[in-house]
């Protein structure tokens, strides 16, 4: 009898087989690498003695499990609780929480590398793509020096007629909520005010999402999206590719892409403004008009500028709306804080130390409200998850271990900001006076990873 399928027979043989055997193949290779994985993690890896959730020995998914259900950033406090400063979270990945560990790996100008978390990020063209998720270390210097400019503090303090200008906007609605006896919902109105901010500063045109009491662009909801995105597929980039082509068979587009679309109608229709230049289009100063200033003198070409712009709205909105809600959630919440907050402003605007409205030099004068703010970024940092760095060449020693190179390490801020030997023994309370007067404050500031700042030190490109 022949060992071959006839022709007859291979057609008998149909498709729905095939298809059920490719699963079944698909699946116990999977099971067989998992399986894998484990038995050389447990048994053979020279980091096998770091202790970790079992299951994360064998596979990512795990992982993946914690941050679908939007409670990984509350985990990686428990293990570190339970475990120690160095956790095992994936066959291949480390979170640290020890200060030394965490300012080798984050150095800037380092050797460590972003790993392929950033990867779904990441276009195909070297030329056109974003600073946040570029892998490589010298092409990531390269374009923040190109860009750096436009992020120094005396940058950032020429937008604050823009910025008083939605501060008045912001005001003036609450006082009308107020009058009508309605409800308001902070974190998605702080969403609206830092999306009209950004719009302001970087184009000179807001969303104008305050005044119409909600998102009518779309923004919110595609930003939402892209981040959901990179922190799932991230975790995950090995089936980045498979995510794509089921996204492609059941015809579902991206809402991201129109933060693409709306930058380039803005930076054309900016453009068209200056060749049909007016006196009143002459007096603004915008981030775009800077940026284009950049890409005249030649220090900057298109895709940079498209980086810029789409930057200040990927990466600033959110992490601002979450962070006035911190600041505002934890004050509320704590009343007696909020009334040495209010005194510290009485007796300020009383001495004439501060304007009306405060200008951001005299905020920086405020002392309690500087400490009040720094308390709320560790209690509620905005990103949840860790942005990973990869072992360099030759593999690197941290904290007594050697770790290989390729291996993935890094910190989460959540653990890191509660983190009793940087914090004090109640890492939990919302005290502003632990950045008041104490030593330990350097320790502290290092460690504040809050917005998950790129390089420690690096202010133009978010992680």
């Amino acid at each position: 009898m022949s060992p071959y399928m006839s022709l007859e027979t291979w057609h008998d043989f149909d498709g729905k087989k095939l298809t059920q055997l490719a699963l079944l193949t698909g699946v116990a290779l999977l099971w067989c690498h998992s399986i894998g994985v484990l038995l050389y993690s447990l048994f053979f890896s020279p980091l096998r003695r770091i202790p970790g959730p079992f299951l994360a020995r064998a596979t990512r998914w795990w992982e993946y499990i914690k941050v679908v259900n939007g409670d990984s950033h509350r985990e990686y406090v428990r293990l570190h609780e339970k475990y120690g400063p160095i956790v095992r979270i994936g066959p291949n990945r480390y979170s640290f929480t020890l200060p030394q560990a965490v300012k080798k790996i984050y150095e800037l100008g380092g050797k460590f590398e972003k790993s392929q978390y950033y990867s779904p990020l990441l276009s195909p063209d070297p030329a056109t793509q974003h600073i946040f998720p570029m892998l490589d270390n010298e092409r990531h210097k390269d374009r923040r020096r190109k860009i750096s400019a436009l992020y120094t503090m005396s940058t950032m303090v020429s937008y604050e007629n823009a910025v008083d200008k939605l501060n008045e906007v912001c005001i003036r609605k609450i006082h009308q909520f107020a009058e009508e006896r309605r409800l308001i919902d902070i974190p998605h109105w702080m969403q609206y005010y830092a999306f009209d901010v950004i719009g302001e500063i970087t184009f000179n045109e807001s969303f104008k999402m305050m005044e119409n009491e909600g998102d009518t662009t779309g923004m919110i909801s595609g930003i939402r999206e892209a981040n959901d995105f990179l922190a799932y597929a991230g975790v995950v980039p090995n089936v980045l590719p498979w995510f794509a082509r089921l996204a492609t068979l059941l015809g579902k587009t991206s809402n991201a892409r129109m933060i693409v679309g709306y930058t380039w109608k803005q930076i054309n229709k900016y453009r068209d403004m200056n060749v049909h230049s007016t006196k009143e289009t002459k007096k603004y100063d915008t981030f775009l008009n800077k940026v284009l200033t950049m890409e005249a003198a030649g220090s900057i070409g298109n895709p940079n500028i498209l980086d810029a712009c789409s930057s200040n709205i990927t990466a600033g909105s959110d992490t601002t709306a979450i962070s006035l809600s911190s600041c505002l959630y934890y004050l509320y919440t704590n009343p007696d804080k909020l009334k040495k907050l209010r005194d510290e402003i009485d007796t300020m605007a009383a001495d004439g130390r501060i304007s009306d409205p405060v200008t951001f030099r005299e905020a920086q004068g405020m002392t309690y409200l500087q400490a009040v703010i720094k308390e709320a970024l560790r209690l509620h940092p905005a990103v949840g998850t860790m942005l990973a760095r990869v072992v360099p060449k030759g593999g690197m020693e941290l904290e007594g271990h050697y770790f290989p190179e390729g291996t993935e390490v890094g910190a989460n801020a959540w653990p890191l900001h509660y983190n009793k030997d940087i914090y004090g023994p109640d890492p939990q309370a919302f005290r502003p006076e632990r950045w008041i007067g104490d030593e330990k404050t350097s320790l502290m500031e290092s460690m504040m990873f809050a917005l998950a700042g790129d390089d420690k030190g690096d202010t133009t490109a978010g992680a």
